[in-house]
């Protein structure tokens, strides 16, 4: 769902997901779908081109065409931003649906409770961290301290926090961005 890729060609929305559709066998009329489920409506996407979209439409409009793409492997980076809580969840029900394998980069931490079936892993000074279930996570609390039955150590800057199974420290589910994590650490 990398904007910079889709908009290589000057063309409508409509047009974009036309072709990129066409390039990657996938559904248009799924596309088109989910963009209208994420707010766009054919008129929009037959009279504006990417460049004129809002930063929420452009998102829409990407996500949109990783979903329809057919492909057994999708990444979405941050998909999120720029939506509101209704297209969130619209997104969130596409996501959980989607029958491939879903990469998905994000901060936000209150799609846990949506996507408890799923795998996680953190990343913090390019380091990557886990796997960790999702439903352990949804479970777990975060400590600034160096935990023995830790799920998950995170190093930053010479510094330790552990997200434990115990309800010692914050609850993870309370952390509204994992942007919280790295300034437990001290990082931020």
């Amino acid at each position: 769902n990398f904007p910079e890729v889709y908009g290589l060609v000057d063309a409508s929305v409509h047009e974009v997901l036309e072709l990129y559709s066409d390039l990657t066998g996938g559904s248009l009329s799924e596309a088109v779908g989910i963009a209208e489920e994420l707010g766009l409506t054919r008129e929009l996407m037959k009279r504006r081109r990417l460049r004129e979209l809002s930063a929420g439409q452009l998102k829409s409009v990407c996500a949109a065409l990783a979903l329809a793409s057919g492909a057994k492997h999708v990444l979405l980076d941050e998909p999120f931003e720029q939506l509101d809580p209704a297209k969130k969840g619209r997104l969130i029900r596409r996501l959980s649906s989607y029958p491939g394998v879903v990469l998905l980069n994000t901060h936000e931490t209150w799609l846990l409770k949506s996507l408890e079936d799923w795998t996680a892993y953190f990343m913090c000074e390019g380091r990557l961290y886990g796997p960790a279930s999702v439903r352990d996570l949804l479970r777990s609390s975060v400590t600034p301290s160096d935990e023995p039955s830790a799920i998950m150590r995170i190093e930053a800057g010479g510094k330790v926090v552990s997200i434990v199974r115990e309800e010692k420290g914050t609850p993870l589910t309370s952390i509204e961005s994992l942007d919280r994590i790295y300034d437990m650490i001290g990082g931020g």
